[in-house]
């Protein structure tokens, strides 16, 4: 695992625990915070982090948490705030290129995956718009899909349809075990098949991302989805998350630590430019009414979680790389294809859930 990807994880890791922090939890945010700054002091004993063991662990663990949002996401947005989305990704992709000197393809990139988190960690409703999800989706995708073969379009639908059948099978599996024991394994069962998903998709070079999506949606869709009425109802696959939580934040201590960054005075220049860009277009965004920014006012550990992200994500941000351009471009562009394809094939299922039998006569 290189030194960019390291970075990446520890952006995804941040942007993750922030987004599950509640207002109650003043602690926590406190504690990110520290961990955060650990980023500047070097290490006193290196050790050696198994980066791969690592992602197997955490990634599919956030994929679980996540996907029922990211694969049912809303497709209506205000115009003002999508321009005032594509006015941050401007503002901050100009800042990188003039101050960093980060070409324009890079800078472009860049300011796009801030944007979207950073509309990410502000949202206020529980479904989730196009504009929150391909940022952390792109994310997972570099940091797991780059070693399948992502420059060959055929190759790579191959891996994506493959994965997607093993997510479906594995689906299939729990749905007839749910049949034969308790409710109350609901649960476990789903978190057990999304890592399974994960660990045969990977180990068989297919696409995991594919793999456990796909499993959420045929599990959700066929079992855990109840009709009442004309409602749709999804009971909560969520556990009590403070066990959890206090894992993944004692690891994002524990790597920002280890993960060394000196920064330059460059660095600390975009740092300060991009922090004061987007609390002017959160100003700008308070004044003109979009609703996710009108409760920052009101609300200081809100702001100061947004704040302390993009402290961070300008921090971390990898400036050069080993990743081909073309490579981040096409995993942005599978951020948005999958909860597209999904969007379909939920559709479909509903479709398929929701057909009344037609009665046909006995002779022809």
């Amino acid at each position: 695992m290189t030194g960019y990807e390291h970075a990446l994880f520890l952006i995804l890791l941040l942007g993750f625990l922030l987004g599950s922090l509640q207002d109650k939890h003043q602690t926590r945010l406190y504690v990110l915070a520290g961990g955060l700054f650990l980023v500047f002091l070097p290490p006193v004993v290196n050790i050696k982090i198994p980066w791969d063991l690592l992602l197997a662990l955490v990634l599919p663990w956030i994929l679980w948490q996540n996907a029922h949002n990211w694969l049912h996401i809303s497709w209506k947005f205000q115009k003002r705030e999508f321009f005032l989305w594509i006015l941050t990704v401007f503002c901050l992709g100009l800042i990188v290129v003039f101050i960093g000197d980060l070409f324009w393809i890079r800078a472009a990139f860049f300011g796009i995956i801030a944007a979207s988190m950073f509309w990410f960690l502000s949202r206020q409703s529980e479904q989730s718009g196009l504009l929150e999800v391909i940022g952390p989706l792109t994310l997972i995708i570099v940091l797991i899909e780059t070693s399948l073969p992502m420059n060959e379009p055929r190759l790579y639908f191959g891996s994506l349809f493959s994965g997607a059948g093993i997510g479906i099978f594995l689906a299939i599996i729990s749905i007839s075990i749910m049949k034969r024991v308790p409710v109350t394994f609901t649960r476990w069962i789903l978190l057990v098949q999304v890592y399974l998903a994960y660990w045969i998709a990977f180990a068989l070079k297919t696409s995991p991302i594919a793999a456990s999506l796909v499993s959420v949606i045929i599990f959700t869709e066929f079992y855990m989805i109840r009709q009442d009425g004309n409602k749709r109802i999804t009971p909560s696959t969520q556990f009590d998350n403070r066990v959890p939580f206090y894992i993944l934040l004692v690891l994002f201590v524990f790597t920002a630590w280890q993960t060394h960054q000196p920064v330059t005075l460059v660095q600390w220049s975009e740092v300060f430019l991009g922090l004061l860009a987007v609390f002017l277009i959160t100003f700008f965004g308070q004044r003109i009414g979009v609703p996710r920014f009108e409760h920052l006012s009101l609300n200081w550990r809100n702001s100061l979680k947004l704040g302390l992200f993009l402290f961070g994500f300008l921090l971390l941000w990898p400036r050069g790389s080993e990743l081909n351009p073309v490579m981040i471009w096409i995993a942005l562009a599978m951020a948005v294809f999958l909860p597209v394809l999904s969007d379909i094939l939920v559709r479909g299922l509903r479709d398929i859930a929701t057909e009344q039998p037609r009665n046909y006569p006995d002779e022809l």
